[in-house]
């Protein structure tokens, strides 16, 4: 709470900080600091400055999960980070009801990143705090080539992505019953809306 009247952290917090981005954390909380602070935007740019420096040099210190999935689902999450990473994937997506899947690949820190598409609002909330994953809102679809499609638009309409990169795709099928991971799919971006998603069925 130092910050609240004080400009810089005092050396336990910040070393508190860095200790929570290696012990896994998913996100970390300011609280006096930026309700009632003297300093509320120095605090959270401090925050983030020690999080972004421990993400750089210290994601080595982080003892890799060695414990083999017991899932469907978490096997084809973990092989769908796998397989990114081999094809030089520019981003890993999940169609997402629980928010399952994208939970299980956050857990793996992959270096690429996750968008999690889900109809559900709570969903949404929940993920934005996860880490890695950048949630969107998505219209719930009945097939797997409209999931596909929605992932084009997605990524080349916003510039994340461009016709030619090779994204993964973990989704249900059929779509909307949680916990129903049971597909991973390579996708060129591009091939969707240009009428080629269909052949993979």
């Amino acid at each position: 709470d130092s910050m609240i009247t004080n400009s810089r952290p005092t050396r336990a917090e910040a070393t508190d900080c860095a200790n929570a981005v290696l012990d896994g954390a998913d996100a970390l909380m300011l609280s006096g600091e930026t309700s009632v602070g003297e300093f509320a935007i120095e605090a959270v740019q401090t925050m983030a400055r020690i999080i972004e420096r421990t993400e750089e040099g210290g994601f080595n210190m982080i003892r890799p999960m060695r414990t083999a999935p017991k899932t469907k689902g978490g096997a084809i999450t973990k092989a769908a980070t796998e397989v990114g990473a081999i094809v030089g994937a520019k981003f890993l997506v999940t169609f997402t009801q629980s928010g399952d899947s994208a939970r299980r690949m956050s857990r793996l820190r992959s270096p690429i990143p996750i968008l999690a598409l889900t109809p559900d609002r709570g969903t949404y909330n929940r993920l934005a705090l996860s880490w890695g994953i950048e949630p969107m809102i998505t219209p719930m679809v009945s097939h797997t080539d409209e999931m596909v499609k929605q992932a084009d638009h997605l990524l080349i309409d916003s510039g994340r992505a461009v016709a030619g990169d090779n994204v993964m795709i973990v989704a249900g099928s059929p779509p909307g019953i949680p916990g129903s991971t049971n597909a991973m799919r390579v996708h060129r971006v591009g091939d969707a809306v240009g009428g080629v998603a269909p052949a993979y069925r």
